[in-house]
């Protein structure tokens, strides 16, 4: 019995070490929200320097009904046969609902797939917290467009900042 103990240990060690690695994540874009510039919907929002969460400035959204904001349209992203990941820090304040990140890519000759990043929500009144959205591509599969968006499903007031858009 104690023969195979040894043996068994050094593999459980090598597998709960290898459970932690985490996948080099190599950004394409980042968006530090200092400003409103090449945020697409202008309408319904603003930017807050005073609520951030590095300090600088972020984008206050309150809503009455629920609604997408476009926030960024990204068209020089070469990738492929890869994770994209979307995420971004966000804080709510009163959000009946939920609020979360849409993340769309878009093919010239296939159309347009979407991501939602339903299990990274924020509701409620929550401090600062980043969510996500992964979208998964094929091998030979370029998105010519990447649009982010921020879905807030209920009312209430969210800020979102540091956007970012990595692949794995």
């Amino acid at each position: 019995m104690k023969k195979y103990f040894i043996i068994s240990l050094p593999l459980l060690i090598i597998h709960f070490i290898s459970c932690n690695v985490q996948p080099e994540k190599n950004e394409l874009k980042y968006f530090p929200v200092n400003d409103l510039n090449g945020v697409i919907t202008q309408t319904g929002i603003q930017l807050d320097k005073n609520i951030s969460d590095d300090g600088n400035g972020s984008i206050k959204i309150e809503t009455a009904k629920p609604l997408v904001v476009q926030l960024y349209l990204i068209d020089d992203v070469k990738v492929d046969d890869t994770q994209v990941v979307y995420e971004a820090n966000i804080k709510s304040n009163d959000l009946k609902g939920q609020a979360y990140l849409e993340m769309w890519c878009v093919f010239k000759d296939k159309g347009e797939y979407f991501s939602r990043g339903f299990d990274s929500i924020i509701s409620g009144d929550e401090d600062w917290k980043t969510i996500r959205t992964v979208f998964n591509l094929e091998k030979g599969e370029r998105p010519d467009q990447i649009k982010l968006n921020v879905v807030v499903n209920g009312v209430g007031t969210i800020w979102i900042d540091d956007i970012h858009l990595s692949k794995i």
